[in-house]
């Protein structure tokens, strides 16, 4: 064979070879643009679409104020506005009190139903619609009882007791008190809160260290500014985590099933990182120390008055992946309530018991059932499951009204 013919046969051996990778080329080419194109409708859609929910919604957590001078935030009184929590919205409304209520209204000083308030923080305020919160479908169940939500969202005991403060102060009577205890809590006593004065008023950093890596801020982009995209998005995060892969990262300092915030209950936390990466200053056992405190002053203010204080616990997804059912968040607060406590409530075990519920091939069914997806907070489903173990308590231990303390001394 000539060198010409060799040349020959190589030129048509490559032909083939070229066209291939001209086709691949085109076809990634084609690809590429077409993600490009899709993104930016995906941009130009969402742009639209928050646009119209700003009409609606406004900015911000609408009757969520940070300018109380006692407690840094509350809700403004006698409100109305929608919300939007997640990819859900709902109506939220507050009483006179600055309390949210199924309806906007004149709370008066005494009520000749027995009166219970509810503090704690957004687990109690709710993240869902009135009816669908705990605290909702508690009042739902006993109409004979009047109930006060005094939760709000990123409060801890310095606030529960300076809400009850703020009541008793005002005059309101009530005649039994329910503190549902967030496992957040030790944190924000630790190293969110620190005390202004002997009033008991708070005050907060003025800097907060986020815990974001890369995946963090890719995740947080496309929730905030492509949302067909993070549908799509959300449907793999879905099914891993039905699955059992237990890692959801929104850009909210970290995976949703290992907060700093929760870890606490069933690993080591930092003392010396700040606000919201760690515990300092005061540390994890001075945080819990200082939840302590707060507590046993609320309790002494309403013991003097004679009305009686239940403490409820409830788990984080964490718990229901790291922790067991005696956490050290029950444990602590069990042990906290002997001889104090009309009742200790632990949610911990219905929530555990739904958990294994789950099929074996499907462990994280339990998380898309009870929880908002990409949250910590519980859904509709979730919400229930509190109401329906703190209702059963309430049943067996009916509220009354309580005999107004006489004050004693010399004639």
């Amino acid at each position: 064979m000539s060198p010409t013919d060799v040349k020959e046969t190589r030129t048509v051996t490559n032909q083939p070879s070229r066209r291939l990778a001209g086709k691949l080329l085109l076809l990634l080419f084609t690809l590429v643009f077409c993600i490009a194109i899709f993104l930016a409708l995906d941009w130009f859609h969402t742009a639209a679409v928050q646009r119209s929910a700003l009409k609606v919604t406004g900015k911000g957590l609408g009757c969520f104020s940070v300018r109380d001078m006692t407690r840094v935030f509350s809700l403004r009184p006698n409100c109305s506005c929608i919300r939007a929590w997640g990819g859900a919205r709902y109506s939220l409304m507050t009483n006179s009190l600055g309390f949210r209520d199924k309806e906007m209204r004149q709370v008066p000083l005494s009520d000749a139903k027995p009166r219970v308030l509810m503090l704690g923080d957004s687990f109690t305020e709710g993240m869902v619609a009135w009816d669908d919160s705990f605290v909702g479908r508690i009042a739902a169940n006993f109409p004979q009882y009047d109930f006060l939500n005094g939760g709000v969202g990123a409060y801890s005991p310095s606030n529960y007791l300076n809400t009850a403060r703020l009541a008793l102060s005002e005059g309101v009577d009530f005649d039994e008190a329910i503190v549902f205890i967030d496992i957040s809590d030790a944190q924000d006593e630790a190293a969110f809160y620190r005390d202004v004065d002997a009033s008991g008023a708070v005050a907060i950093p003025e800097l907060h260290f986020f815990d974001r890596n890369w995946y963090s801020k890719l995740r947080m982009a496309i929730s905030e500014h492509f949302l067909l995209t993070n549908y799509i998005v959300e449907f793999f995060e879905r099914t891993l985590v039905r699955f059992g892969f237990y890692h959801l990262d929104r850009g909210n300092n970290g995976n949703e099933f290992d907060y700093e915030k929760s870890a606490w209950t069933y690993r080591a936390v930092s003392n010396t990182e700040p606000f919201e990466t760690g515990y300092a200053p005061l540390g994890l056992e001075g945080g819990i120390a200082k939840e302590k405190a707060k507590m046993t002053l609320l309790w002494q203010e309403l013991a003097k008055r004679n009305i009686p204080l239940s403490v409820v616990v409830y788990p984080y997804p964490a718990q229901l992946i790291h922790d067991t059912v005696d956490s050290r968040q029950v444990r602590i607060w069990r042990e906290w309530c002997e001889g104090k406590c009309k009742s200790f409530i632990s949610v911990f075990p219905a929530f555990f018991a739904a958990r294994d519920q789950c099929p074996r091939m499907q462990p994280g069914c339990w998380y898309l059932q009870y929880f908002v997806l990409g949250d910590i907070h519980y859904n509709a489903a979730g919400n229930a499951v509190v109401a329906d173990v703190v209702s059963k308590s309430l049943g067996e231990k009916p509220v009354e009204k309580h005999r107004v303390a006489v004050a004693t001394g010399s004639p």
